[in-house]
């Protein structure tokens, strides 16, 4: 399998290792348990990949065949599921700094996927499940329309912590950034 970066995802490692080089890989390893889900439900599914890019929203990995809807909604929540199983070993993970940093990454990038918009796990889970009810027009329409709604409770979510605490810039940032890549097209 081919594996490229997009320039985007190469910023994000600097801002990493600024904060911390125990989150830096603390994050790198809860992405790894991330993709791993992807890729055992794709080799569980019989799906082969030729290739996987990472960019800011995690990496995309190209299937070899195109998957089913069932087979699309299991392979894209296999990432966030892998990505929940730290909280089964919580009491044990929140006993160093190192295996903190990497339980609340793991927590973050589970939670993070499942927000319901397109390009998340989450997006993509909602619209294989609802394909199997709605014809495709009405699939896209929902799927506009909570991504929409989404992205405007992340952004808000934002920019209320910001003015409020002072902090999250780089989440206001981040939220004002796909509004755009989604709606400004």
């Amino acid at each position: 399998m081919k594996i490229s970066f997009s320039p985007g995802v190469l910023l994000l490692f600097p801002v990493l290792l600024l904060k911390g080089g125990m989150l830096f890989l603390a994050a790198l390893l809860a992405a790894a348990l991330h993709e791993s889900g992807h890729l055992l439900m794709g080799r569980w599914l019989g799906i082969r990949f030729s290739r996987m890019e990472f960019d800011l929203l995690g990496a995309r990995l190209y299937p070899t065949r195109l998957p089913s809807y069932r087979e699309e909604f299991f392979l894209v929540i296999a990432g966030p599921l892998f990505s929940l199983l730290p909280l089964l070993f919580a009491p044990v993970l929140l006993g160093s700094a190192f295996l903190k940093y990497f339980f609340y990454s793991s927590l973050s990038f589970a939670l993070f996927n499942l927000l319901p918009f397109r390009g998340s796990d989450g997006g993509r889970a909602l619209c294989a499940a609802l394909s199997f009810f709605f014809p495709p027009a009405a699939v896209d329409r929902i799927s506009a329309g909570t991504t929409y709604l989404t992205l405007l409770f992340l952004f808000s979510l934002s920019g209320c912590m910001l003015l409020r605490y002072g902090q999250n810039f780089l989440l206001c940032l981040f939220s004002a950034w796909l509004f755009a890549r989604f709606f400004l097209n």
